[in-house]
């Protein structure tokens, strides 16, 4: 018999039993192994409470059979397929309450349809029904033996625990469907990256397996529920403390687990978890990072084998920018975690940070060979793959991130990155919305919108976004894309002036190469002749090695026509705008600017075009 036979047999029976938590995780385990089964799916069905996962169990299950009995019937009793006559149960085979007592009175003239015919029909809908929800829902819910505090229980006299904050216990929801499949579903491993640490018995038994077993299924409402009923007979057990403060923890409400990882320790000041859980909790509130490494010392020193504290102290590295501390430390962690994703996660950050890209990579794979359901390992991947160039191969690692956690910033950037290397500008740009809608403050987004409005030969678009950046923050980047921006969208004018302004925020000669050779092109426009000379000899002029071969090369054709007795125009040519890197534009002119007319006709008037409302505030 194959493991996969054993556990269908454990799921089976535990439904039978109507222990269905037992079964629901049972044949979840099954469905890793093999979505292919359209009977796990329906058995799934009968494991979960809400109709929307039901009906969701059961189209999977019709996917794979769409003649399947089960999954039909099923689906008519939630009402999202019209009944089906032929699946109706005969009469013979349906249990009935009651009997059919025959008339004594004479007997009227029989009707159209006998009430014998009315019963039938009758009864066969109802025990369709019957049998369809004892199928989808489980007849036998699991029936929680009620909990009896002993009042008799001898408690330490001077036990006097710390007030705590009340934690309002919530029924744990089951995962519902909507939106992307969860990834247990996709694939074929998963991670549990909250091991127990200790596992002591108590005196409320059935309380505290049933916490457990909640902290199984990352039930934390469920935990802290069942805990709490513990604690109040055991106040002087640290692990309920430090269990009740993970949970809280993995819901996010990290300043209150402080609380509960602290009266852990006040209870027993040797119990390292705590320490390693309250360091956990400063990090993600992301202060007192002192103090948190002084919890993980501290934590080490009560138990030197407690190895995810030496993975925290490389994670409190990272963020300090001390890659090469962090590897120290992670050498540490993996001989007393060794396959874990978590150690090859950090490692990967590590080398990323190093710039050793192929080692890197390495560790990335891995970590996501060892837990594919470990989303940060998509995002590490998706970066890693575009230091090295592969542009193309980091849109799916990418993808698969965003997919699940839609909150993330820099990744959002990472993608649209990828997405513009992959010549896919339309997506890299709803990548950049995205971003913007996190964060509409941050002139840098502004400006990579900005550079693929350009590259689209969307003018006015770019003029708006590098003009929202130079308001957030005057840098050079954003002022010399506003002036091309205006500059390519027809207005000469006002890109010199605006040329004239981003002068002062150039700090290297090869940004005055750059700002010479567009502001040149401006002034052609301008018909500014003498100014145009004087600014494309400024370029030439330059350091060879700041100045581009192409650019001194179009330098060189400009002067030969422009000191001519008779000025040749500019040819006429669409402007055309290249990409040089996936972090900046260079819009680059074929052969010249189509002339336009422009809002501002002189170098002496003010720049007109309208003016864009700022950045929301």
């Amino acid at each position: 018999m194959t493991a996969e036979d054993t556990i269908y047999e454990e799921a089976l029976s535990a439904l039978k039993s109507g222990d269905l938590p037992r079964a629901r995780d049972l044949f979840t385990r099954l469905l890793r192994m093999n979505q292919n089964k359209p009977e796990y799916w329906v058995y799934m069905s009968a494991t979960v409470e809400i109709a929307r996962e039901r009906a969701y169990c059961l189209q999977e299950a019709l996917k794979r059979d769409p003649h399947n009995v089960d999954a039909r019937r099923g689906l008519q009793i939630l009402g999202l397929q019209p009944v089906d006559e032929a699946q109706v149960i005969p009469l013979k085979w349906q249990k009935r309450n009651w009997e059919v007592v025959a008339p004594v009175s004479e007997a009227p003239a029989p009707p159209l349809i006998s009430p014998r015919t009315v019963f039938a029909v009758v009864g066969g809908l109802l025990a369709l029904a019957v049998i369809v929800v004892l199928v989808v829902t489980g007849l036998n819910r699991p029936r929680q033996r009620p909990i009896v505090i002993p009042r008799d229980l001898n408690l330490p006299a001077t036990m006097t625990p710390t007030p705590l904050p009340t934690v309002a216990a919530q029924a744990s929801p089951s995962p519902t469907f909507i939106g992307p499949t969860p990834l247990w579903m996709k694939l074929q491993a998963t991670y549990t990256p909250t091991p127990l640490y200790v596992n002591t018995p108590h005196p409320i038994s059935e309380a505290y397996r049933i916490a457990m077993r909640a902290y199984s299924r990352q039930d934390w409402p469920g935990v802290l529920n069942y805990l709490q009923q513990v604690v109040t007979v055991q106040p002087d057990a640290p692990d309920l403390y430090y269990h009740m403060g993970e949970a809280l923890r993995f819901q996010g409400n990290a300043e209150q687990a402080i609380a509960y990882y602290s009266q852990a320790i006040s209870v027993n000041p040797q119990f390292a978890p705590a320490y390693l859980g309250r360091a956990r909790a400063r990090l993600a509130l992301g202060k007192e990072l002192d103090k948190a490494r002084q919890d993980l010392e501290t934590a080490l020193a009560r138990d030197p084998q407690l190895g995810e504290a030496y993975l925290e102290l490389a994670h409190l590295e990272l963020i300090e920018k001390n890659p090469e501390e962090a590897l120290q430390l992670l050498a540490q962690a993996d001989s007393l975690l060794p396959d874990s994703p978590l150690v090859a996660l950090a490692r990967g950050e590590a080398y990323l940070a190093l710039g050793e890209v192929d080692a890197a990579l390495e560790q990335a794979q891995r970590a996501n060979t060892l837990d594919l359901t470990l989303l940060p390992a998509y995002r590490l991947l998706g970066a890693v793959l575009l230091e090295k160039g592969e542009v193309e191969q980091a849109v799916e690692p990418l993808e698969t991130y965003l997919l699940y956690e839609t909150n993330d910033l820099e990744a959002y950037i990472l993608a649209s990155r990828a997405y513009e290397g992959a010549n896919r500008l339309p997506e890299a740009l709803k990548a950049l919305d995205r971003a913007l809608a996190l964060n509409s403050r941050s002139p840098e987004i502004y400006i990579r919108r900005g550079e693929l409005y350009l590259a689209q030969e969307e003018f006015d678009k770019a003029i708006d976004d590098f003009k929202a950046a130079f308001r957030l923050k005057k840098t050079y980047t954003a002022g010399m894309g506003w002036a091309k921006a205006l500059l390519l969208g027809g207005y000469p004018g006002d890109a010199y002036m605006k040329f004239e302004e981003t002068k002062a925020l150039a700090e290297s000669d090869a940004q005055k190469a750059e700002l010479y050779y567009w502001e040149a092109q401006s002034l052609e426009e301008l018909n500014e002749v003498i100014a145009a000379i004087n600014t494309w000899n400024k370029l030439l002029a330059l350091p060879e090695d700041a100045v581009k071969p192409e650019w001194a090369e179009y330098a060189r054709q400009r002067l030969q026509v422009l000191v001519t007795p008779t000025r040749t125009p500019l040819p006429s040519a669409t402007p055309t705008v290249t990409r040089t890197s996936a972090a900046s534009s260079t819009a680059t002119r074929a052969s010249g600017l189509t002339a336009t007319a422009t809002r501002t006709p002189t170098l002496r008037t003010t720049a007109t075009r309208t003016p864009t409302p700022s950045p929301t505030k």
